[in-house]
């Protein structure tokens, strides 16, 4: 197998961080049935406001049942590779590091931006921080086929 680049790993992580910036978001506001989706099914930390939340169905139970709309205006996001071997499985169990491709690795994204709580236009901006870790989603369910699942996650409004 061919030695993954530098840049390879770079555009990869990129993507990663731009696509779920632009699906995740827009899901907490249109979609929030599909909140669950997008993390592990056993992630290892959410934090919402130094509250931890069990699981992405806590969190998507969370926002259908007791966030008001929520508006996300993500201002800017970055990324950051983590692991670049990070320990995926496949059916066989635990893969050997000579088999790591370019999606063998984490990622830490950070975004930052304004949310608006309430369907009033005249309810205020709060300013929000939130950083992610990302890592190979390990399922090969294609129904819900999502390359990256949410490992952690940190959310905190900006006082």
């Amino acid at each position: 197998m061919a030695k993954v680049t530098d840049d390879t790993l770079t555009k990869v992580s990129t993507d990663a961080a731009t696509e779920l910036v632009n699906s995740f978001y827009p899901a907490l506001k249109n979609d929030r049935s599909s909140i669950a989706s997008f993390y592990l099914p056993t992630p290892t930390s959410i934090l919402f406001n130094g509250n931890t939340v069990a699981d992405g169905a806590a969190v998507q139970e969370i926002f259908q049942n007791q966030m008001p709309e929520a508006s996300y205006e993500v201002q800017s996001f970055d990324c950051q590779i983590m692991n670049r071997a990070y320990p995926t499985t496949t059916a066989a169990g635990l893969k050997p590091a000579t088999e790591m491709g370019v999606k063998d690795m984490s990622i830490l994204v950070m975004a930052s931006g304004h949310v608006r709580y309430g369907e009033s236009r005249d309810q205020p901006l709060r300013g929000f921080s939130e950083t992610f870790v990302l890592v190979p989603n390990p399922s090969s369910d294609r129904k819900r086929r999502r390359d990256w699942l949410i490992q952690s996650q940190n959310f905190r409004l900006v006082v």
